[in-house]
């Protein structure tokens, strides 16, 4: 009887929680697979060269929109090799790398892609870093509570 109360009472626990059963991943995402309303978003800014954030409260997620495909006649490209995520205290890190290359047109080079990142946590902020320094977003949107 006291194993069950014990079974009961964590399972209430785990439940009553959002964030409490959830481990701070990742994954990349077909931007198909995106809601409409996100799609938009990353569509609004698919020019715009840079790393976009897109919060999904409702899921406990955010969306990371990593965009270098934007090159000009005689510009290096940019190609993503890269991304992590990790938590320091109440802060989250986001950490990607990327190289500068001169072939544009290489079908392994990555210079658009788009991470689900699931969150374990309400974080009080969040960090960018590129190639190990702290960088700035180029955009932030949706529903994230104030």
């Amino acid at each position: 009887m006291k194993k069950i109360i014990i079974v009961l009472f964590s399972y209430a626990i785990l439940t009553g929680c959002s964030y409490s059963a959830s481990t701070l991943s990742y994954l990349n995402v077909d931007p198909e697979d995106l809601s409409e309303e996100i799609q938009s978003y990353f569509q609004s800014v698919r020019e715009e060269n840079g790393v976009h954030l897109y919060f999904d409260e409702e899921n406990n997620s955010m969306f990371v929109y990593l965009n270098a495909s934007n090159v000009a006649q005689g510009d290096h490209a940019e190609t993503f090799t890269d991304f992590d995520v990790e938590s320091q205290e109440d802060t989250l890190h986001l950490l990607y790398n990327s190289e500068k290359t001169p072939d544009i047109s290489s079908t392994s080079s990555i210079h658009s892609i788009i991470y689900k990142v699931n969150l374990n946590q309400e974080y009080e902020g969040v960090k960018l870093f590129h190639n190990g320094d702290e960088a700035s977003f180029r955009s932030i949107s949706g529903d994230k509570e104030e």
